[in-house]
């Protein structure tokens, strides 16, 4: 597969100039977000990262030599979210009114592109686990929910970026070696969009010229690696095992199951934010923002490699599988004693 750098620099380029022209526009019609008792930035910090990647990964797209036609429906379901979720960032729109349109999104892709979930693999080891009848539900279950893992990392400046790009980078790696060059082009793509959103998002272009990604960038961002990951553990053309899946987007998973496992468990509804996020355990215990990412995008770093290391071995799925759970189930622990975890960073 030859690689021609050229779109991934146009898409960059293009995100940068997005920025600045969206976010002159975001300041006026209020398209902001305001500091309260979540969130601990300063001042009124446009929320057009979303919108800026989106325009830029479709320029990006349009210098590329793939075929974009069979993308299209891709392009009108991430259209579909980003709309949405810009809509909310600007008037906070209900959560049943966003989930109706992120099933629709989901069902487009599902329904159009074929994206969707039939097996779950060998994850038992003694029969495949095949979802048959149940696979469009189990589809845009999954579609949705990892919308709504990417949403719910978005909690200090670059998390949310930067486990996408974790994410995103080691989906490229599997579409190269695998062939699949529209997918490679398009994971990467989204990644150089990342990167410059990145360096406006953490202040790199001057804290003046800060950005936010918005619920319109996770959500978008979510659908495409939900779609990827999809696309790559399914059918005759799969590229990793349905569980290696879930090693590549890990930690943000992992963080949303907890989370929602414990607001129900507290009698609250697993939606409703609040300050019980992984990277809220770091922050608690004194540990400052910039290593707070580090240790998360370390994490999630880690998990993706030994995914894939397990992955490339060709271990078992069952163990794979054992193996997460194992992990989710000590993540899980310590979340529900969290005060026990911050008292022992903090000693």
């Amino acid at each position: 597969m030859n690689i021609n750098f050229i779109p991934f620099l146009v898409s960059a380029l293009s995100c940068i100039l997005a920025v600045n022209i969206t976010s002159y526009f975001a300041l006026k019609i209020g398209l902001v977000d305001v500091p309260n008792y979540r969130k601990i930035h300063t001042g009124n910090i446009p929320l057009v990262g979303g919108i800026s990647m989106f325009v830029a990964l479709v320029i990006g797209l349009l210098t590329t030599q793939i075929d974009i036609i069979p993308l299209k429906n891709i392009l009108l379901a991430m259209l579909v979210v980003l709309v949405v979720g810009a809509l909310d960032d600007h008037k906070d729109l209900s959560i049943r009114f966003r989930i109706f349109f992120h099933i629709i999104a989901a069902l487009i892709v599902v329904s159009t592109n074929g994206v969707i979930l039939s097996s779950l693999g060998w994850i038992f080891g003694i029969v495949e686990f095949k979802l048959y009848a149940w696979s469009v539900f189990v589809s845009v279950f999954a579609i949705i929910g990892v919308m709504n893992a990417v949403n719910m990392s978005d909690g200090i400046d670059g998390l949310s970026g930067l486990l996408s790009i974790v994410t995103l980078s080691f989906i490229s790696y599997f579409a190269y070696i695998g062939g699949r060059e529209d997918l490679f082009t398009l994971a990467l793509l989204s990644c150089s969009t990342l990167v410059p959103f990145l360096m406006f998002n953490l202040g790199i272009f001057g804290r003046s010229r800060k950005v936010f990604m918005g619920d319109a960038g996770t959500t978008f961002i979510g659908l495409l690696i939900a779609v990827l990951l999809i696309e790559l553990s399914q059918g005759e053309k799969a590229i990793f095992k349905p569980v290696t899946a879930l090693w590549l987007l890990a930690v943000p998973l992992l963080d949303t199951v907890a989370v929602m496992i414990k607001r129900i468990r507290n009698g609250g509804s697993p939606f409703k934010p609040d300050r019980g996020h992984l990277h809220h355990f770091f922050l608690k215990s004194s540990i400052s923002e910039g290593k707070t990412l580090l240790i998360i995008v370390g994490l999630s770093f880690s998990m993706a490699f030994i995914g894939s290391w397990l992955e490339l071995n060709n271990v078992a799925e069952w163990k794979m599988f054992a193996l997460f759970l194992f992990v989710f189930f000590l993540y899980l622990l310590a979340t529900f004693h969290a005060w026990k975890v911050v008292k022992f960073f903090k000693s």
